[in-house]
């Protein structure tokens, strides 16, 4: 099976984002250059579907562990 390298609109819209959140997600080193991503000259960026894929799945499995963002409290604070 050969790995396909999608470009940065095309991730977008499979995962319902747009482009300029994953952007951000680049940005804020949830996907990185080499691991996720790479870039070519006079191409932009390419993605492993693969690696997307197994961030997507791993994320999912954290969040079944209680490792998701804490809820607010009734009172309006977060819970620590």
């Amino acid at each position: 099976m050969t790995e396909e390298y999608p470009t940065t609109a095309e991730v977008a819209h499979r995962l319902r984002l747009s482009p300029k959140t994953l952007r951000n997600k680049v940005a804020a080193g949830i996907f990185r250059e080499g691991e996720h991503f790479f870039r070519r000259p006079g191409l932009g960026p390419r993605w492993r579907w693969e690696r997307v894929v197994a961030w997507l799945e791993d994320e999912g499995q954290d969040q079944q562990e209680g490792e998701a963002v804490p809820l607010a409290e009734p009172s309006g604070r977060r819970s620590a």
